[in-house]
């Protein structure tokens, strides 16, 4: 049985002090946690210290980064600033709230291609897309700035449905069965069966304890990216205790 990967995508939910909290009960529950395939997305200024207190073997992420690697650009943050494992680029609120356009996403996603990390690539229609049957062409344009050289790095790609994402509306087994079956035939088309095995699907869009279960039913997920309930810990891990492995 596959390795499910969890994507613990805390965003602006947990300051210094709290990401601190949250690793010392991790900590202090390690058995629990370790051998899990896991990754955790601090707030950028939190990642040292979470990095500093972590003393389980688990991932460390960036929520996003730069399209540059270095120079002037004020407040922006590089992907080579911290050793991290992984990046998640085109996230649906830096697309929607921040207004990045596939291009700015393409060269995100470009730039952590060139670094050490692995990029996590966030697609996923929007309820009017939905809704015109637009699902499909919607993925196929977020696919196609996808480059053909994945310079041996291993890519996500995390389907997660906007009208999913906090809302507590979770798509059926069936229609996320149907998505990412799309888009893993696009990636078929892009790629040889060496980089397809270095390529994971993952699913968003409102996991938390209650659904995560079922959830694995569908067998192409490979993992889950996980927003709020990631950032309260006892609800992180009743999520972790349903994992097979």
């Amino acid at each position: 049985m596959k390795k499910i990967t969890l994507a613990a995508n805390w965003k602006m939910y947990l300051d210094e002090s709290s990401s601190i909290a949250f690793i010392d009960k991790l900590n202090a529950d390690k058995d629990l946690f370790s051998n899990k395939d896991i990754i955790l997305f601090p707030s950028h200024a939190c990642i040292r210290a979470v990095k500093d207190r972590l003393n389980v073997s688990l991932s460390i992420g960036m929520q996003d980064c730069d399209m540059y690697a270095k120079g002037a650009y004020t407040g922006s943050t590089s992907i080579n600033s911290i050793d991290i494992d992984s990046c998640i680029v085109g996230h649906s609120e830096r697309r929607i709230v921040y207004k990045e356009s596939d291009n700015v996403i393409s060269d995100k996603l470009n730039t952590v291609l060139s670094s050490n990390a692995n990029p996590i690539l966030c697609i996923g229609e929007t309820l009017k897309e939905k809704n015109k049957n637009l699902a499909v062409s919607t993925i196929d344009k977020q696919l196609s700035i996808l480059p053909k050289n994945l310079k041996g790095k291993q890519l996500t790609i995390a389907y997660e449905p906007v009208w999913a994402i906090g809302s507590g509306d979770v798509p059926s087994n069936q229609y996320i069965d149907e998505m990412l079956s799309s888009i893993k035939n696009r990636l078929k088309s892009l790629y040889s069966d060496t980089d397809l095995q270095n390529i994971k699907l993952f699913y968003g869009g409102s996991v938390d304890a209650s659904n995560v279960s079922e959830l694995l039913n569908v067998e192409l997920i490979d993992g889950f990216l996980i927003g709020s309930a990631s950032a309260n810990f006892e609800k992180f891990k009743d999520i972790v205790k349903q994992l097979k492995l």
